[in-house]
């Protein structure tokens, strides 16, 4: 035992290349503790098997040796890759970082936060420790989108003006606006996905817009200012492509971001009816130019057709026959990123097939936020229909992307029978969503939070996320648009005159 006489505090050491007994860590108040007596490698695998990070973190509490042997000493690394890789929390972790190549220390200050919020999003009414005004600006939002915990895109347009810009909105003293980009007429924009790139010092945007003879798609590169008071002039945006479609041709209708890829829907119709047999997806490499349309084979009576953009995954999703989700996941084609393959016009055979055995009873659902991990499901969420009223539930669907991997899961709660959801924000996870829930009974407006589980082992939480006569700078019925960022509890919210604001959980 050695003593720190200047803060009057016992250390313990470890010697990393003795597994015996006699290596670990001895205070005062652990000489008798019998984990001690174990080999390391042993005790490694106990601390493994134990239910979470709370408990890991609530053992390390229970005397000054398990708490050097837990917290500070790198031998534990092994434990929270364990662990963390076991939870289902959602942890904050920067753009196409892969947690395993974390440092132990780091993951362990990661997981810890990932706990904090989820104790303050499990309360009733979760505590808002800051709420932020970002932008004065008095132009409509029309869209906002997270990269990560720290960056915010958004989309703002006026009948004479459109513009894009990229907020830092942590990580950082105070909030600043990173990058701007005017986007010129007259084209209308309409949606758009952007992602990180070069270790967040650029943003990729992929932008649909409408015009009178059709639609237009297009892709910027917009770097950004790594800090609020950086004096270094950072290039301007430049354009990648452009892609004009007249309606003859088909309309570009949706689009997502992943990486150096951009995949945009293209759904074509016949004398005004769309045709299944006619829909593509256009694949496009930003780095080579590659471009590749393919055919996703879809069924008959299939509606509400969206898709998602993995690193490695596409997933499309439908409603079959107006009752019947399904999911279908695929790999990515080899031509994106190998220009010596076949530019084949078909999808691969799907790696995951579901059709969900729950009847839903309306047509609209929500899919997890886009990601810049690679997760193991996807996550959907469905509310009630004003208008068929036979079942009035709502749930939550979470499908692997792999038919390997834990089978799906179906949640089932309520919300009020009155009750709409105007505004729904599906983390990427989808372990916890927030939506603007209008009553049109009262014509009462409320932001609502949900928890969700992967397997069902605890039940699903639903309750408003502010207290109900919180003090806020705007009316809730004036919100017009919600970008949510569940593994930092973020959550950002647009209203009618135009304001930014950012609230934090």
């Amino acid at each position: 035992m050695a003593s720190d006489t200047s803060f009057g505090r016992l250390q313990c050491s470890l010697d990393l290349g003795d597994t015996s007994p006699s290596s670990y860590p001895v205070c005062l108040f652990c000489m008798t503790c019998p984990l001690f007596s174990l080999p390391v490698d042993l005790l490694l695998e106990i601390l493994v098997c134990l239910h979470g990070p709370q408990d890991l973190l609530i053992l390390s509490q229970t005397c000054r040796g398990l708490h050097e042997f837990i917290t500070l000493n790198t031998t534990a690394n092994y434990v929270w890759h364990q662990i963390a890789h076991k939870s289902d929390l959602p942890l904050d972790i920067e753009p196409y970082v892969d947690r395993s190549n974390l440092p132990g220390r780091t993951l362990q200050a990661i997981v810890t936060n990932a706990l904090r919020v989820e104790n303050n999003w499990a309360r009733p009414v979760s505590r808002l420790n800051k709420l932020t005004r970002l932008d004065p600006d008095n132009v409509n939002v029309s869209q906002m989108q997270f990269i990560g915990s720290q960056w915010l895109v958004v989309l703002r347009r006026s009948a004479s003006t459109a513009s894009l810009s990229v907020w830092r909105v942590a990580g950082t003293a105070r909030a600043y606006r990173a990058a701007s980009l005017d986007i010129p007429g007259p084209a209308v924009p309409l949606k758009f996905s952007a992602t990180m790139q070069r270790g967040c010092k650029e943003v990729l945007i992929a932008l649909i817009s409408s015009s009178t003879s059709g639609t237009v798609f297009s892709a910027y590169s917009v770097f950004v200012k790594s800090e609020i008071d950086d004096v270094f002039a950072i290039p301007s945006p430049r354009a990648l492509f452009t892609l004009h479609r007249p309606h003859s041709e088909g309309l570009f209708y949706e689009v997502h971001v992943c990486g150096r890829i951009i995949a945009v829907g293209v759904p074509q119709f016949a004398n005004s009816v769309f045709s299944l047999s006619a829909y593509r997806i256009l694949f496009i490499n930003t780095v080579t130019g590659i471009q590749c349309p393919v055919d996703p084979e879809l069924p008959e009576q299939f509606t509400q057709l969206h898709f998602k953009l993995y690193p490695k995954h596409l997933v499309l999703a439908g409603v079959r026959d107006q009752t019947t989700l399904v999911i279908r996941t695929h790999d990515l084609p080899v031509a994106m990123f190998d220009e010596a393959a076949s530019n084949s016009t078909s999808l691969t055979t799907a790696i995951a097939d579901y059709e969900t055995e729950t009847t839903v009873s309306g047509l609209d659902y929500d899919l997890s936020a886009d990601s810049t991990h690679s997760l193991s499901h996807i996550s959907l969420i469905t509310f009630h229909s004003l208008v068929r009223r036979a079942d009035s539930s709502d749930y939550i669907f979470h499908f692997p992307l792999h038919h390997s991997s834990s089978p799906s899961f179906v949640g089932r709660f309520s919300t009020h029978a009155s009750a709409s959801a105007e505004i729904v924000c599906l983390g990427e996870t989808g372990r916890r969503a927030v939506w603007l829930e209008r009553r049109w009974t009262t014509d009462e407006y409320t932001l609502m939070k949900a928890t969700f589980s992967h397997n069902g082992e605890k039940p699903v939480v639903v309750e408003p996320l502010l207290a109900r006569h919180a003090a806020l700078p705007f009316l809730l019925s004036t919100i017009v648009a919600l970008a949510f960022e569940e593994a930092s509890g973020r959550v950002c919210l647009a209203v009618h005159t135009g304001e930014l604001y950012m609230l934090e959980f």
